[in-house]
């Protein structure tokens, strides 16, 4: 008997359903953010530097100061906005590798990186500073802004202090489960 059922053929193909559906939501989390980012990066100067004012103003009034500058708040949300499109992005890439054992990367004939959790971070990696480079490059056609390759590295900044935190974690978790990383030989 042939069965065309959702679970048998998820079953068949050894595919975890409750990582599909967490990759989806991490992916549709990751796009929606990529599209917040291009949403931000396509005011002009003007709707930009207000945006800054309004939120540094709001900044004063709740920690009772007086600052005027709101130059290290724009270089902090630049990293703060990549540090987050980090988090989401690696969750969504880490969700789609545990979809399967037969699509993760232990399976690939190519062995970059030694484990799983390493291809995730240097994916993490390259996708967060293309998104990057590609938003600062948006930025060259957007009435009085710029795109510089000094905000790409602050941007770096978020996302390597993002990876390194995964990376410590990670191995802390597996060393409080008591547990190794699987290493590919």
């Amino acid at each position: 008997m042939v069965s065309f059922g959702l679970k048998e053929r998820a079953h068949e193909k050894e595919i975890s359903l409750r990582f599909l559906f967490l990759a989806i939501f991490f992916w549709i989390l990751t796009l929606t953010w990529i599209a917040v980012i291009f949403h931000f990066s396509n005011q002009n100067a003007g709707e930009s530097s207000d945006l800054s004012h309004v939120v540094l103003k709001l900044i004063n009034e709740l920690f009772n100061t007086n600052i005027q500058d709101d130059t290290l708040l724009r270089k902090v949300a630049h990293a703060s906005e990549f540090a987050l499109l980090t988090i989401i992005s690696y969750l969504a890439l880490s969700s789609t590798n545990k979809i399967s054992n037969k699509t993760s990367y232990a399976e690939s004939p190519v062995k970059l990186m030694r484990s799983d959790n390493e291809m995730n971070i240097i994916f993490t990696l390259w996708f967060s500073i293309t998104n990057s480079i590609f938003d600062e490059y948006h930025q060259l056609f957007v009435p009085g802004r710029d795109g510089r390759i000094i905000d790409v590295l602050i941007d770096l900044i978020g996302i390597i202090v993002v990876l390194i935190i995964i990376r410590l974690g990670f191995t802390i978790y597996l060393k409080t489960k008591g547990r190794t990383e699987v290493v590919y030989t």
